[in-house]
């Protein structure tokens, strides 16, 4: 008889900031330490994180792991929905509900995130999807790159 694996669920909130200057937009990346704050990933994602703060919602989740992961402040422009994606470490099985918002930049130095990001950077938006390495931060970007670029924002 095999042992059936219990998942447990994780919600997580993040956010895809954006700001512009001059005719350009930028785009707020950042690259994770590893697990238990190793070396760098090889990877660049949007700053996001777990609910877990009793009475917390997901905009308060977003914008706090935003100044956290990103040490900026933004505001909270639109929802770009959510992904669903399986995390699989030994021990610490999750599925995980991680739920995006489009936010504008307010202020704050990406140099200033937590000790569990590498680097956090602004890369402009045409260079940002060659950073991504999952299909679930594509997906996500592709819908705010869509907002970002409809007529009446330009």
């Amino acid at each position: 008889m095999t042992e059936e694996k219990k998942w447990k669920k994780e919600i997580s909130a993040g956010g895809v900031v954006y700001k512009k200057q001059d005719s350009q937009t930028f785009i707020l990346l950042i690259n994770p330490k590893s697990r238990d704050f190793g070396p760098p990933e090889d990877y660049w994602t949007f700053p996001k994180g777990k609910q877990d703060i009793a009475g917390e919602n997901l905009q308060e989740v977003a914008l706090r792991e935003v100044q956290e992961e990103g040490g900026v402040r933004a505001q909270i422009e639109a929802e770009l929905g959510y992904v669903k994606y399986f995390r699989n470490w030994a021990g610490d099985e999750a599925i995980k509900f991680v739920h995006y918002f489009l936010m504008k930049y307010l202020d704050g130095n990406p140099e200033d995130h937590d000790e569990e990001i590498a680097a956090a950077s602004w890369f402009e938006i045409n260079e940002v999807e060659g950073k991504l390495k999952f299909d679930t931060d594509k997906e996500i970007f592709e819908k705010a790159k869509k907002i970002l670029t409809e007529p009446s924002r330009t």
